[in-house]
């Protein structure tokens, strides 16, 4: 997944033995090396259920092997189930307004799928419901589908909740993002409701990403976790569409795509009916099945091999983009995420080499891309106790600039890891800046939220965007161009033109953080009032005297 800095952290220079240059050099050898094999034409995309998966796999189990990185229990491979369903071209979504058919084009004006692991289903004149921004949230009193009975029909929603789209603060989390905002979250509770079919309205701003994300994202073969109900407990259909598509769409219902937005963010909304409007489909789909795995590494405590600290990245991405229609159809996923996988190589091989008395678990998982589902399934069936589990750490899409000044931390104002990392910027003149772009919802778009919800404290601290050599102004222009032109893209290739020491610093200082965690009796918590904290201090009941 795409984010907007890389973790820039403080060089420390003073740790072990990587105080001395010639190791920092190896550091970035050794980098561009990971960077390069795992972005490389040869990795395919490195999409689960491919050839290319596979040898990404391979790669990094080969990886931990050769640094003296066990594996976690008796294999690297730790089992992921999953299913792939593919769209079949003769599927086919039809909007129609008293009786007048518009079929969408698939790609320009409309993006679907079913989660049902069928080979054909059918829909049939499905009534669309405007629900507004699809949110039931009894902590902010708010419920879009409060008065109406969606069961069989069709319900179409904006992207984002609604404070990004006011700014006030007491309006959910005023232009920061809450887990509602969430694409997921929103399909999930349409769901929930009964809903037959979905429709999320993309608008660029709100998604915090172009339409040719979705484009690139949600074609082709999609990946899930197979599940006892085949999936049939989602809505048969799942969509996106354009919001001035859907806007000229509804445009001789009286109803636009502003007027949607200014009666959702009533206090008095309703979710209606757009009357005379129904969507009819026929999806025709390949199902297959497949295990795909999370690879798993452990450096065993000496003293306390049962308490953990966590690294995660994940290794997949989008794989070969075959309806782009050009030479270059590879989506390579250099900065998203080879990067990942290779700080946490880098990390796995200075602990190889350091005792320290708590273990650390070096988790590369897989199927990000299709919804966080490799960590999801970790944390939903750990091979260890959850409770267990220190503090974690996660490394997802780092931008390559050089040396920053400060270090932007994902979800700020979250946890004592915080504290931490301010502690150990404050060594080397620098500053944590808080997430300049919240309203994007970054704090529930990596793996890290898995093991967040359920109590792990994570720290997913991202680089900083205030450059030592060029400062904001030219940090801004790396982040705006990879957001733009790479992300999700074939143009994210890696080139021996990227300056690493920005990397360099993050694993530097998480190195320096987490070396201190692993050789103290800190058990770092959720600040108070954050979401998690009550489950934490649940599960930090084993520990007390």
């Amino acid at each position: 997944m795409y984010k907007l800095n890389n973790i820039a952290c403080v060089c420390a220079a003073i740790l072990l033995c990587y105080s001395c240059s010639n190791e920092v050099t190896d550091t970035e050898g050794q980098l561009r090396e990971w960077i390069s094999t795992l972005s490389s034409d040869e990795f395919e995309g490195r999409k689960p259920g491919t050839n290319g998966g596979q040898l990404t796999k391979n790669y990094i189990a080969d990886q931990l092997k050769k640094l003296d990185i066990e594996p976690l229990g008796n294999s690297y491979f730790v089992e992921v189930p999953a299913t792939q369903i593919t769209l079949k071209n003769q599927s086919y979504v039809t909007l129609s307004f008293r009786g007048q058919d518009r079929k969408l084009n698939t790609g320009k004006e409309i993006v679907f799928w079913t989660k049902h692991a069928k080979e054909y289903r059918k829909l049939r004149d499905s009534q669309l419901v405007f629900v507004g921004y699809g949110i039931v949230a009894p902590e902010y009193s708010w419920n879009d589908y409060e008065g109406i009975d969606v069961r069989g029909k069709t319900v179409v929603m904006l992207i984002n909740d609604p404070g990004f789209d006011t700014g006030k603060l007491r309006l959910f989390n005023g232009k920061s993002m809450t887990y509602y905002g969430r694409w997921t979250y929103k399909f999930e509770e349409a769901a929930r409701q009964g809903a037959a079919g979905v429709i999320i309205l993309h608008e660029e701003d709100a998604a915090a990403y172009p339409w040719s994300t979705v484009e690139n994202s949600w074609q082709g073969p999609q990946l899930d976790l197979t599940r006892e109900d085949l999936g049939l407990s989602r809505a048969l259909i799942e969509a996106w569409i354009p919001h001035d598509v859907f806007s000229n769409l509804i445009d001789f219902t009286g109803f636009n795509y502003d007027s949607l937005k200014e009666i959702a963010l009533s206090d008095t909304f309703r979710a209606f009916e757009l009357r005379g409007m129904r969507l009819s489909t026929e999806i025709f789909n390949n199902v297959d099945y497949l295990t795909s795995h999370n690879i798993a590494g452990l450096h065993v405590g000496s003293t306390r091999p049962d308490e953990f600290i966590l690294y995660t990245a994940h290794w997949d991405h989008l794989g070969i983009l075959d309806n782009l229609g050009s030479d270059d159809i590879i989506a390579n996923g250099a900065i998203d995420n080879a990067t990942g996988v290779s700080a946490l190589l880098d990390l796995a091989s200075r602990f190889a080499r350091t005792n320290t008395e708590r273990s650390q678990l070096f988790l590369f998982v897989t199927l990000e891309e299709s919804g966080l589902l490799g960590s999801e399934y970790f944390a939903e069936y750990p091979p260890i106790n959850l409770n267990n589990i220190v503090a974690g750490f996660n490394f997802d899409g780092i931008i390559p600039t050089g040396k920053t000044n400060d270090v932007v931390v994902i979800g700020y104002g979250a946890s004592e890891l915080e504290d931490l990392l301010e502690e150990q910027l404050s060594k080397e003149g620098r500053y944590i800046n808080p997430d300049p772009n919240p309203e994007k919802g970054y704090f529930y778009r990596s793996d890290h939220i898995s093991f967040a919800k359920r109590g792990v404290p994570m720290l997913y601290a991202d680089g900083g965007s205030d450059l030592v050599n060029g400062g904001k102004a030219a940090g801004l222009i790396l982040e705006e161009n990879y957001r733009k032109n790479a992300y999700h893209n074939v143009a994210d290739e890696y080139s021996e033109d990227w300056d690493v020491d920005g990397l360099i610093q993050s694993i530097d200082s998480i190195y320096d953080i987490s070396l201190g965690l692993s050789n103290n009796n800190m058990w770092p918590n959720w600040y108070e009032g954050n979401e998690f904290r009550s489950i934490r201090d649940s599960s930090l009941k084993q520990y007390d005297n």
